[in-house]
């Protein structure tokens, strides 16, 4: 595939990305008011405005009550002016985020505040957000033109569908390095297959592509150690170093993408060691974010999270309860651990390091299944655990390469649970809103109902369709996607035929 050829797949995935025309984070006007909006995207597109505009790492200027004691030196924010009214500002005391440092509050927080996350800063204090800076620094490049042009950080459009462009273009790289991955193990059809499944019926369409989260920035440093790693041949240790470097700068977007450098080497003391000196100094800018706006390189902005959740409660919610199970919302991926589990077994490079790379998973898993807050928030679909989709989708290419799907069986009962996948993540992609997390109990704040099979989160979105007959968005998004999946199948196969014919002669 040449790179013209790369870039149109890349676009046209990014257009797919916009094409369900359903702003999924999107809400209100008003930042504070309640419904859909989920605001906690807003500071990693924010801090391109207080690094370029402030030259420090503090939210003070963006909040309600933002006047605070000042650093000695440190600029003073701009008054406010009348169209500039608390409404378009952010709650200093909001669950994402804390006091740069440790916070002198006395009283209770007014707003509502996540299980173990660190205290609401005090009156005095200076604010910080609560997420490590990765995705932040991703989207500085295409936010600065706009902080120096002198747009407005309270202007909504500019964060959400900003975020947007960032998160979906960083999720498309990702996309890209994960095909080309594929494309060693499995054909350029299959290849189209899994690629397909990867973008449009996992959480990748639904949540990774649509916002400044932490997932597409985690997609794309697994996927770029996948990419240099993931080959039959012996490699150098530069590779590793790189790898693990990569996987290090990944744990600056989510600590946990540094879970990924304790497998991808094969675990071999050498280049273990080699991968890990890569991880940690792919990890020091997050020491250094840390210890700048928290005064500790080992402080961060979680806080003390507990991970006092049963395991069996855990795991079971995570793979099989109806409103949060991966194997509920994507259970073709049960062919993934077949592949995972054929590795042990087979030799070759490829197997070792996927041997280990499954050990992480598990690890990972484990991690995820006692979290207090397992279910991942308010969200369509297993939000974590999909994190370490490139892993599953690169060890299912290598096993398709190596013979799982040689019967007509295997790839019966393989297209049905991909089918169902489809489905309910394309539904969701037009038509989720959140309603059902929040409506008639928070989730949040009752998560059992996530374990009531008689009214599952995909059912209520399902249901929905009828009703979206009358939904002209709805229906241009439906027929837009269609128009761009046709296109990109179209493309695809007819690349396919040329290389069989090519390869015949």
């Amino acid at each position: 595939m040449t790179r013209s050829g790369w870039f149109v797949r890349g676009l046209l995935l990014f257009v797919l990305a916009f094409a369900n025309l359903n702003d999924i984070r999107a809400g209100p006007s008003n930042l504070e008011a309640p419904g859909l909006w989920s605001p906690d995207v807003l500071p990693n597109a924010l801090f391109a405005w207080t690094v370029i505009k402030e030259h420090d790492v503090d939210y003070d200027e963006f909040t309600v009550e933002g006047a605070v004691a000042s650093r000695p030196g440190a600029p003073t924010p701009a008054p406010r002016t009348p169209g500039d009214a608390a409404a378009n500002r952010l709650d200093r005391e909001a669950y994402f985020f804390r006091a740069c440092g440790v916070s002198t509050a006395t009283a209770p927080p007014k707003a509502k505040r996540s299980a173990g996350g660190p205290p609401a800063p005090g009156p005095n204090d200076h604010v910080c957000s609560v997420f490590p800076p990765g995705m932040a620094v991703l989207a500085l490049p295409f936010f600065a033109p706009f902080v120096l042009a002198g747009f407005s950080p309270f202007d909504l459009g500019l964060l959400v569908h900003g975020g947007h462009v960032v998160a979906a273009f960083v999720e498309v790289l990702a996309t890209l390095l994960l095909w080309s991955v594929m494309r060693r193990f499995a054909g350029p059809r299959w290849s189209l297959v899994l690629v397909l499944l990867y973008f449009l019926a996992t959480s990748v369409r639904t949540v990774a592509s649509q916002a400044l989260w932490q997932h597409s920035g985690v997609h794309l440093a697994v996927a770029a150690a996948l990419w240099l790693m993931l080959r039959e041949e012996q490699l150098s240790l530069g590779r590793e170093f790189f790898a693990g470097l990569l996987l290090g700068l990944g744990a600056v977007v989510r600590q946990t993408a540094g879970l990924v450098a304790l497998g991808i080497h094969g675990m071999r003391p050498v280049r273990l060691v080699v991968s890990l000196i890569g991880a940690a100094i792919g990890v020091a800018p997050l020491l250094a974010y840390n210890y700048f706006a928290f005064g500790s390189p080992l402080e961060q902005g979680y806080g003390t999270k507990p991970f006092d959740t049963p395991p069996q409660l855990g795991l079971y919610g995570l793979l099989f309860s109806p409103s949060r199970g991966l194997l509920v919302y994507t259970p073709y991926v049960i062919f993934a651990f077949v592949a995972l589990l054929r590795a042990w077994r087979w030799p070759g490079e490829v197997a070792t390091r996927l041997r280990w790379l499954s050990l992480v998973w598990l690890a990972a898993l484990v991690l995820y299944a006692t979290y207090a807050e397992w279910w991942g928030g308010r969200v369509f679909g297993s939000r974590f655990l999909d994190d370490l989709a490139p892993v599953l989708f690169a060890a299912l290419a290598w096993a398709i390469g190596v013979g799982l799907m040689r019967t007509l069986v295997a790839r019966f009962v393989f297209a049905i649970m991909a089918l169902w996948s489809f489905v309910i993540f394309q539904a969701a992609a037009f038509l989720y809103d959140k309603s059902w997390d929040t409506l008639p109990v928070n989730v949040n704040d009752d998560p059992s109902r996530l374990f009531n099979w008689s009214d599952p989160q995909w059912l209520a979105v399902l249901r929905s369709i009828p009703a979206a007959v009358n939904d002209e968005r709805a229906i241009a998004g439906a027929i837009l996607s269609m128009l761009v999946l046709t296109l990109f199948i179209r493309l695809e196969l007819r690349a396919a035929r040329r290389s069989e014919l090519a390869s015949a002669a």
